[in-house]
């Protein structure tokens, strides 16, 4: 399961910084709306956050709420540990844990990078079958701006043209300088939903839109 992809750490600190401006005008409105529809969690009901890492969690929740974080990827083990959290490092297709034992199964912009179609599917199964509710977030297919790669249209493009255009032609690939290989590897590991393809794989959930400029910049799949 790939989490995030990011650029070689000399690189990617610029790009980070123009996430960051995004981040901080989404984030904290997604967090209000986030604990006015489970309240529970800061109380300490059980929460598995999966691909997650404690930059979302430690900052605005109390201690002692119960978070387990799942990530394929150990450096953020020591983070997630010295925040007060449970870390697990696995699969986010394949959880070890039991049928509903978490109050909530909590994901946040992970979905569209574990893999093809197939794999979001199982990505899907395993968050509703270990948790009692779900909350995930997930950008839109849609939206004309590519979140990754701060550049408009090109996740519409087949792989052959994309894969040539990327490096020169998306905020990214000029801030980050990235590889050919390190192109291609995010193009196969990255793949965003639309609204209808999310609604087929959580049959049971509600599809909530999150706007910006009155366009649809993501989704939040919730079930309650």
């Amino acid at each position: 399961m790939k989490v995030v992809y990011e650029a070689p750490k000399s690189q990617s600190f610029p790009i980070h910084k123009v996430y960051q401006i995004f981040q901080d005008y989404f984030r904290p409105r997604r967090k209000r709306a986030f604990m006015q529809l489970f309240p529970e969690v800061a109380s300490g009901a059980p929460v598995v956050d999966i691909g997650g890492t404690a930059g979302w969690w430690k900052e605005d929740f109390p201690k002692g709420v119960d978070i387990s974080i799942v990530n394929i990827d150990d450096d953020h083990r020591e983070e997630v540990t010295h925040s007060g959290f449970k870390f697990y490092q696995t699969d986010g297709r394949r959880l070890p844990f039991s049928d509903k034992q978490f109050y909530l199964a909590f994901s946040n912009s992970v979905i569209e990078h574990v893999g093809d179609l197939h794999d979001q599917r199982r990505f899907a199964h395993e968050a509703m079958r270990c948790g009692r509710k779900l909350y995930l977030q997930t950008p839109n297919k849609w939206f004309p701006v590519e979140p990754h790669l701060m550049t408009a249209f090109i996740q519409w493009l087949p792989f052959k043209v994309s894969r040539r255009l990327l490096r020169y032609f998306s905020l990214w690939g000029l801030v980050a300088k990235p590889s050919q290989q390190q192109i291609d590897e995010f193009l196969r590991t990255t793949r965003l939903l639309s609204k209808r393809e999310l609604k087929h794989i959580f049959p049971t959930a509600q599809i909530k839109e999150e706007k910006f400029l009155g366009m649809t910049k993501s989704f939040i799949v919730l079930i309650r």
